[in-house]
């Protein structure tokens, strides 16, 4: 009697969030885009060199654009125009991560990825409009989530454990930005904004002074603050406006719709019908692949080494030391004869047995010379034909060891002969 059982197994389904795709993984400002498009603004997107097209125009930049005292000098030109330079100094390029995985959200790698992010360009941004940049130590970790899981019992453990992983998803997800506070931003018309912002860099104003036109967050450190600039003697007014922000997050494809991020967006372009974007400068193939590809790039090293070391050409065989003056001639020939080879140097190793044919049978060798009488000789004298002589006499590429040995054998033939 035969028994079948059958078995079940469970199995668990795991949502994995990869991120963006197409166009919204390019570019991080694409939700901010449509969203002014839709209000009648004229929007672009950029990379590298900051464009100032439109004398009156927002652009938003991210400090890397500014690479120079020079960018500087160009950018409080065009402000005086009448431009609004929006400066993120810290997460404003395209090739951070929002969403998936685990996503970019820790301030500390943002300071190690640019090195030279807060340059002479941008310091000479803020003196400009007399403020003073400060670094705070106490941001809040994205790792410190919901804090260390307790242990007085398996059932606070777990509903813990299942807390953290909802709150985990939501980060990759982009409903939560971590690392960040809610501040109050104030207008010059007194109506506030509320906007999530983090980093280590905020801002502070010259020996506490605020002048009129000022927008700025109220809270312990400015992690916003905006500033007329380019005051015009002839309309008695600023004619332009230098905004600075501690990061980029808030303007981001996932994070547009938090808090009144898209409202604050609203108000910073009000007065200017032209919008654009830069993602930062181009990163170097190089960079990238030594912030990325650090093993990839060993391994080739290791690789170019080994392949080297086989294949450039040695300076003669490798012989081995032998105590006291004598050496063996037939070895060294040998040896000698094997280097040639391998070289593909067959004229060298034949070059003697030809001229002693030559030598023998009374003819000097010239590449000019009409060589009939000598064929003819060496053909009646050895009982060969032309052919297997011309080529005895004067082949230069031999490519296998038959045609080799046979080509030795022929010359030596002839030279018995003679």
């Amino acid at each position: 009697m035969f028994f079948l059982a059958s078995c079940s197994r469970e199995t668990e389904e795991k949502e994995n969030v990869i991120g963006y795709m197409g166009k919204a993984r390019k570019n991080p400002y694409l939700a901010a885009e449509r969203y002014l498009e839709a209000g009648g603004k004229v929007v672009e997107s950029t990379s590298g060199v900051l464009k100032f097209d439109e004398a009156d125009g927002t652009v938003f930049a991210p400090a890397s654009s500014v690479r120079s005292v020079g960018d500087a000098e160009r950018i409080l030109e065009w402000v005086a125009d009448g431009g609004h330079f929006v400066c993120f100094l810290e997460r404003g390029e395209e090739f951070w991560t929002d969403v998936g995985g685990y996503p970019d959200h820790e301030p500390e790698v943002w300071g190690e990825s640019e090195e030279d992010e807060i340059n002479n360009g941008i310091n000479m941004l803020l003196e400009a409009v007399d403020l003073k940049l400060e670094v705070d130590e106490d941001w809040e970790s994205a790792e410190d989530i919901l804090g260390d899981l307790e242990k007085t019992g398996e059932e606070e453990n777990e509903a813990l454990k299942k807390a953290r992983e909802e709150r985990l998803d939501k980060i990759a997800r982009g409903r939560i930005l971590p690392s960040s506070e809610v501040v109050d931003i104030y207008f010059d018309d007194e109506q506030s904004y509320a906007a999530r912002l983090g980093g280590m860099k905020y801002f502070e104003s010259i020996d506490d002074t605020y002048y009129i036109g000022d927008w700025y967050d109220i809270a312990d450190h400015h992690r916003f603050f905006s500033r007329l600039y380019g005051y015009s003697e002839q309309g008695n007014e600023f004619m332009g406006r230098i905004t600075f922000v501690s990061e980029a997050r808030l303007f981001r494809n996932p994070y547009l719709e938090l808090e009144q991020h898209a409202e604050l967006l609203d108000a910073m372009v009000a007065n200017n019908e032209h919008v654009e974007f830069s993602l930062g400068k181009i990163r170097s193939f190089t960079s990238m692949l030594g912030e990325h590809a650090s093993k990839a790039m060993w391994a080739l090293f290791v690789l170019t080494v080994l392949w080297l070391w086989k294949n450039l050409p040695r300076f003669g065989p490798l012989l081995e030391v032998t105590e006291g003056h004598s050496r063996n001639y037939l070895e060294q020939v040998q040896h000698v004869g094997r280097f040639f080879w391998r070289q593909e140097r067959s004229d060298v190793l034949l070059k003697s047995l030809r001229e002693a044919v030559l030598q023998k049978s009374g003819h000097a060798f010239s590449e000019h010379q009409d060589s009939s009488v000598l064929l003819e000789k060496l053909s009646e004298s050895s009982g060969m034909n032309r052919e297997q002589i011309t080529e005895a006499m004067t082949l230069k590429q031999v490519k296998d060891s038959s045609t080799m040995v046979r080509i030795t054998k022929n010359l030596q033939t002839l030279l018995k002969q003679l």
